[in-house]
């Protein structure tokens, strides 16, 4: 075995008999498709597993045309090529690669998730074509300038961005993330940091690597603007963003701080009302209730109230009558509105 220097470690490939790395032949994917219970005819398989097998290059894959999910994770890949016949991908997996540049992926135009986290990319381009690309996962590339992901423009549709643990340190990123309409899933810090509303300072050397991207520490108000710059964000780093925030950061991006506090205040004083109106409510419920519950287990029950009751003790009797006419009265007061 050898192992290739990639961003996030090594990558084992295992050797053949010959000295030469494993190649995708028709005869290994005869063996896979066995070892994976998959059909033999590789046209009408959906999905196919070929991830952490020593592979140096994407090929073989021309009769899989059916295929819907590709799993390619933890080769020896350098290139994106060999998916010609694979139109109707939805999903590609190639993290943990050594892949330097997106290319060749016209050839899937359908494609939804790619996945291409832990690689060497240091620029977004080859993109354009995919008009249904929804999640893009970028983690622990080398991506530094907003130049790198200016290409992101040309891909409206995506959703759910993934730049954890980048290079990035040009705060003109903010630029283009907000360009994009329907971003709602957004990672930028590191896996482990949390900085919300750094504003300057030293950061040791331990916290700066949990953040991920040095551009976080340049984002005055990092969180609070990319809130309200990316205006349909639902979840930022690590943690969602809620409508209270939201309503918050927006009074924030046009008063300020003292703006921000009141709408945190009006927000709770909402909540603080509405639940002592619930209160009141419920203690008037029981005020109107319990006379007329009394009422209704000392009188006896009408006949429309009660059903007939087989014979029984006197005392068990009555027992079962003040049961039911506190229970008609109840039913009463529920459809009054009480």
């Amino acid at each position: 075995d050898i192992e290739l220097g990639c961003p996030t470690g090594a990558v084992v490939l295992s050797m053949g008999d010959d000295g030469a790395t494993r190649r995708i032949t028709p005869e290994e994917l005869k063996r896979l498709c066995k070892e994976q219970r998959l059909y033999s005819t590789a046209s009408l398989n959906e999905k196919l597993y070929l991830h952490y097998r020593g592979y140096s290059r994407i090929e073989g894959l021309g009769a899989w045309t059916g295929l819907r999910a590709l799993w390619l994770e933890g080769n020896g890949f350098g290139a994106i090529e060999g998916l010609e016949a694979q139109q109707d991908l939805r999903c590609l997996y190639l993290h943990q690669n050594c892949i330097k540049r997106i290319e060749h992926l016209d050839c899937c135009p359908k494609l939804a998730t790619l996945q291409l986290s832990d690689n060497m990319i240091t620029s977004l381009s080859n993109l354009s074509g995919l008009s249904r690309l929804s999640t893009l996962q970028l983690a622990h590339n080398k991506l530094e300038s907003a130049d790198d992901l200016r290409h992101l423009l040309m891909c409206p549709s995506i959703s759910v961005l993934d730049l954890q643990n980048n290079l990035l340190d040009d705060p003109a990123v903010v630029d283009i993330l907000e360009g994009l309409p329907q971003l709602a899933v957004l990672q930028l810090q590191g896996e482990s940091g949390s900085i919300t509303s750094y504003t300057g300072g030293t950061i040791t050397a331990s916290a700066r690597a949990s953040i991920g991207n040095p551009v976080v520490t340049k984002i005055k108000d990092y969180r609070r603007t990319l809130i309200s710059r990316c205006k349909s964000l639902t979840y930022l780093d690590d943690r969602p963003v809620f409508a209270e925030e939201r309503l918050a950061v927006e009074a924030w991006s046009i008063g300020g701080l003292p703006a921000e506090r009141a709408e945190r205040r009006r927000q709770r004083e909402e909540k603080e009302d509405a639940h002592r109106r619930n209160l009141q409510y419920m203690k008037e419920l029981a005020t109107r209730a319990l006379p007329l519950a009394t009422s209704a287990a000392i009188a006896p029950p009408s006949a429309a109230q009660s059903p007939a009751l087989a014979p029984a003790v006197d005392s068990e009797v009555s027992y079962e009558r003040a049961l039911h006419a506190l229970e008609a009265r109840r039913k009463q007061l529920l459809a009054a509105g009480c």
